[in-house]
């Protein structure tokens, strides 16, 4: 018989998608409590150093210094329902993520600065014996990035760029279903090393009203490596099915923001983002066994992913002198059709509702706490391999520190 029939799918996804990431897809963009409590919308006002995430040109805000770390927690849930309407959810699980900032200004118009966080991950977990268990029981994927970054600000224009250093690991289990009607288990662990970059624009074409921003993250190429570990294999098939190293290859996608932020009063202003991402490069899962005699472990799995554009509204109000209060929503449509959906990856589209605030004493220390809802749409899978519908939701909390120089603004209000 062939192997295949044994390992339907063999360590399904070095790219495995996070029920617990913000945007559709697997990318994050939680990458602080302020940018949180306004949904990402941040594209043409951002001026801390979280900038180097969203907009590097934002860092260019003349002779400062400021420094900024900040923890996230999320707190996912997907439950898949059957065709015959047996429930299973995901058991309760809190997936952390950090993310630290600096940046200053060596002149008035030249800022350097840099970033580290994580902008794509997992952590997915299903029950043990649930009926999936040959595609996926658990799966946690991490890119941590780290990103210098320069900025020039020449009149009312800010640009910016940088170097993408983005080493990743994964983590992936799943139960195989042997001949005699039992199971063994499959275990991966493995890295890899990206490289890419990311550039922006902010232009103040009213000052102090209007502004407009572009911001470009390149795709990386993630070669990953690692070691299968398998257990209760039976004799018969421990020749084929044994320790061995896995490769594969995931492209993460580029990413294109545009947005516009308006400023009605001094202590208001409102964000407008519009976000692509390019998720066609996503094609397929390809799992290889170099030392693998027979042949017969190599596997593919289509996806077909599709490029998406989301939309976030954010705003931020100044509340007395040391105030600020945020909220914001986004819209985020997913990029998996309906035939490739399955457990390992239950995209949906989300509806993102967030509210936040800050604190910054005279003295330069700062608070920021950011909060949101993500609520996941229905999605009914027509995949072969399992089909039925999922369902799911996040709550996801940050807090951060910060402490900026007197020249550091932070503007709600204009300069």
């Amino acid at each position: 018989m062939r192997l295949t029939r044994c390992i339907p799918i063999v360590l399904v996804a070095l790219a495995s998608l996070q029920e617990d990431a913000r945007a559709a897809g697997f990318s994050l963009d939680t990458q602080s409590p302020r940018t949180i409590g306004m949904a990402a919308a941040v594209t043409a006002m951002i001026d801390d150093p979280s900038a180097i995430f969203f907009n590097p040109a934002g860092i260019a805000q003349g002779r400062f210094f400021d420094a900024q770390a900040s923890g996230t927690l999320i707190l996912p849930s997907s439950t898949f329902r059957d065709p015959a309407g047996a429930e299973t959810t995901t058991p309760f699980r809190v997936a952390p993520a950090a993310q630290a900032y600096v940046a200053g200004g060596v002149t008035q118009n030249f800022s350097i600065g840099v970033g580290f966080f994580t902008p794509y991950g997992l952590t997915i977990g299903w029950p043990s014996g649930w009926e999936g268990r040959s595609l996926i029981t658990y799966a946690s994927l991490s890119t941590y990035e780290l990103n210098p970054t320069l900025a020039w600000r020449i009149g009312p224009v800010r640009i910016g760029g940088g170097v993408q250093i983005e080493p990743a690991v994964v983590d992936l289990e799943r139960d195989i279903a042997l001949p005699n009607g039992a199971f063994g288990t499959s275990q991966l662990g493995a890295t890899a090393w990206g490289i890419g970059g990311n550039g922006g624009i902010q232009v103040e074409a009213i000052p102090d009203v209007l502004s407009f921003g572009l911001a470009y993250r390149s795709a990386v190429v993630l070669d990953f490596s690692g070691d299968a570990h398998f257990t209760g294999i039976p004799a018969s098939l421990s020749g084929t099915i044994h320790d061995q190293p896995a490769t594969s290859r995931i492209v993460l996608p580029d990413s294109l923001a545009f947005g516009v932020a308006v400023r009605p009063t001094p202590k208001l202003v409102i964000d407008l983002d519009g976000v692509y991402y390019g998720w066609g490069y996503f094609r397929s899962i390809d799992v290889n066994f170099p030392n693998d005699a027979s042949g017969t472990l190599a596997t593919s799995q289509a996806k077909r992913w599709f490029g998406t554009a989301n939309v976030h509204l954010g705003a931020e109000l100044g509340v007395g002198r040391s105030w600020k209060v945020r909220a914001g929503f986004m819209v985020d449509p997913t990029p998996a059709p309906n035939d490739t959906l399955t457990p390992d990856l239950p995209d949906a589209t989300r509806l993102v509702f967030t509210a936040g605030a800050g604190w910054k004493h005279r003295s330069g220390i700062r608070l920021d706490v950011g909060y949101e809802f993500v609520y996941l749409l229905s999605r009914t899978s027509t995949s072969a391999l399992l089909p039925g519908e999922y369902t799911g939701y996040a709550n996801v909390l940050s807090v951060g520190v910060g402490w900026s120089t007197a020249g550091s603004c932070h503007c709600t209000e204009p300069r």
